[in-house]
């Protein structure tokens, strides 16, 4: 993994722009439950993302050119119920399976520990390529 000077996404009083910026690397630590992102923002400048604490994961389409239409991170945005329980479930499912629908009792716990910061919920939108859903206890941008 990357070494340097993270910040928790929570402290941070403006958050780059992610639109159209390629993942170019990805790298995952199951034993030490982390994962990084990183991107090259257009302009060149890369960023790199680490989640900590990781609960549960997706990653599809990852391919030769991965570009973000937008990233969705809790809780700069505010993810309804019924969007929690669709990631949810969507974490959970695989190509030949759809995971178990995820009930309205757990989609609204998870909501109460994303608006009290216990869990982050990060989402790639991609405009080509990588489609993913990350839950994980934090998320750090590297500065």
């Amino acid at each position: 993994m990357a070494t340097g000077s993270y910040t928790d996404i929570r402290d941070l009083q403006e958050f780059p722009g992610f639109h159209d910026a390629e993942l170019t690397g990805i790298e995952h630590d199951p034993e030490s439950r982390t994962l990084e992102l990183r991107f090259r923002r257009v302009g060149g400048k890369v960023e790199v993302l680490r989640f900590s604490g990781l609960i549960r994961q997706r990653l599809i389409d990852f391919a030769g050119q991965n570009v973000a239409s937008r990233l969705l991170i809790s809780p700069r945005y505010a993810f309804s119920l019924a969007e929690v329980r669709n990631w949810l479930q969507w974490m959970n499912s695989r190509d030949d399976a759809k995971g178990a629908a995820i009930s309205e009792q757990n989609g609204e716990d998870c909501v109460r520990d994303l608006v009290a910061g216990h869990r982050v919920l990060f989402v790639l939108e991609p405009s080509c390529g990588a489609e993913m859903a990350v839950l994980c206890e934090s998320l750090s941008l590297k500065g």
